[in-house]
């Protein structure tokens, strides 16, 4: 097959690619000054693209999990396909620092972003996304450090716009390469931004705020009922839900004692752990604390709230501290200045359920990841029929759809474990146990797994 040029690789990816990168550059707020500030210091990026370039493949030889792309089968490195690997960063990145967001470079990055899953040429091609992810930051980090060593004496305004704007625009670039991997539980068509007034929000979020620091123009105090103090001559605790919170009452020796019921580690509920010698003991992480205080053991400044209990005619009460201030309501007739109603794309077709995929998305030996009421199952195909199983390898759940399928045997890729597709059965250990399958059914250009 001929080696495509990358020019030719910028008109090789889907037709909406335009629209999805100009949806996404809005979503993350990359803006006509952010591209001129990186058209700006092209020249400043440019002269730094080797060293970027060479840290990039630096780091990807630096781990197996990366590496093994690179390799021949003599466990070499393949040098001459590195070599071209560079060559195409490198053109990218001087593209990409000229500021040209056309719908030639939007699809260019939609057709690389293929190019690591499956869906690209070459099948048996799979870049997790978390290394997609990880490589995209990395790059962030050394285009920032070569702008600020450059531009921090001489122009640290520039420096600090176009650091910025690459920024932004990386974040575009992400959700472009991260998109062919799958669209989540809902595909969703473009819909224009809807202008809204800003400032019922940002009262409410300043309320919101002043809330969570005790900020409040007044305390009230309200009275909750906890029951008769019979309820507590067996047990002498009892947990109740008011105003909001799960609270823990409890008789002790004669004292009352009134404490939030929400560990401070990771909200457990502390409050119906073990009681012993006035130690209150978290029964999911162990955290202790003084049933008379509320004082965590470990850091005494850290305190569980505690609430005045009193005790009339035999029923027990709580007072609860209440914060009071002007409420805000935000109403979406008010917060919606101008309501836009987006057309649907008619191009999109009807959207596909969890369990569902397009036919035609799922070339032969290739795999897909869906979801089956809630289980996280891998769809094969297998010369032109379809299979599938549970996603999670039974040895430690290793993600079988990141796998790769030869023949009816899926291979997973965290340790090699292989399973017959058809039927779930174990081929190769570490896995002992067998994969769960479902059927597939075809209706038309839709498969659905059940």
């Amino acid at each position: 097959m001929t080696e495509l040029s990358t020019q030719e690789r910028f008109k090789r990816g889907a037709a909406d690619a335009g629209r999805y990168f100009d949806f996404m550059a809005q979503f993350v707020d990359f803006k006509p000054e952010h591209a001129e500030a990186i058209r700006a210091t092209r020249f400043i990026v440019e002269k730094h693209i080797p060293a970027i370039v060479a840290d990039f493949y630096n780091q990807l030889l630096s781990f197996p999990a990366t590496r093994k792309h690179f390799l021949k089968k003599d466990g070499s490195i393949d040098q001459a396909y590195l070599q071209l690997r560079m060559q195409h960063q490198a053109t990218f990145w001087r593209r990409t620092a000229g500021a040209a967001f056309d719908e030639d470079y939007a699809r260019f990055l939609d057709y690389v972003g293929r190019a690591h899953t499956s869906q690209g040429a070459d099948a048996k091609i799979y870049i997790p996304q978390r290394y997609v992810t990880g490589m995209v930051g990395f790059v962030q980090q050394r285009i920032a450090a070569a702008l600020d060593t450059e531009l921090r004496e001489i122009d640290p305004d520039l420096a600090f716009r176009a650091i910025r704007g690459w920024n932004a625009l990386l974040l575009v670039l992400l959700e472009l390469l991260s998109r062919p991997y799958g669209e989540g539980r809902e595909a969703e068509t473009f819909q224009a931004p809807e202008e809204i007034d800003e400032t019922p929000v940002q009262q409410l979020a300043l309320e919101t705020y002043e809330r969570s620091l005790g900020m409040a123009r007044s305390i009230e105090y309200r009275e909750v009922h906890v029951g008769p103090v019979a309820d507590f001559t067996t047990r002498g605790r009892k947990v109740i839900e008011a105003e909001g919170l799960s609270i823990g009452v409890f008789l002790v020796n004669g004292r009352w004692h009134a404490l939030q019921n929400s560990c401070l580690h990771r909200g457990g509920p502390v409050c119906q752990g073990p009681l012993e010698d006035g130690v209150l003991t978290c029964p999911w992480h162990g955290y202790q604390y003084k049933l008379e205080t509320g004082e965590l053991l470990l850091d005494p400044d850290a305190k569980l709230p505690r609430y005045p209990v009193e005790v009339r005619n035999a029923e027990v009460y709580l007072q609860i501290p209440v914060l009071v201030r002007d409420e805000v309501d935000i109403a979406l007739d008010d917060l919606f200045a101008q309501a836009v109603e987006a057309a649907a794309d008619p191009a999109a077709g009807p959207r596909l359920a969890p369990n569902e995929f397009h036919t035609a998305d799922l070339s032969p030996g290739e795999i897909k990841l869906l979801t089956v009421n809630g289980i996280r199952a891998a769809v094969y195909n297998v010369d032109g029929i379809f299979y599938a199983t549970q996603d999670a390898c039974t040895h430690v759940d290793g993600p079988l759809s990141e796998g790769e399928l030869e023949g009816a045997q899926v291979i997973c890729p965290w340790h090699a474990s292989c399973f017959d597709v058809k039927t779930g059965t174990v081929l190769k250990g570490p896995a002992t146990k067998p994969l769960r399958t479902f059927v597939v059914e075809i209706d038309g250009e839709i498969g659905r797994v059940v």
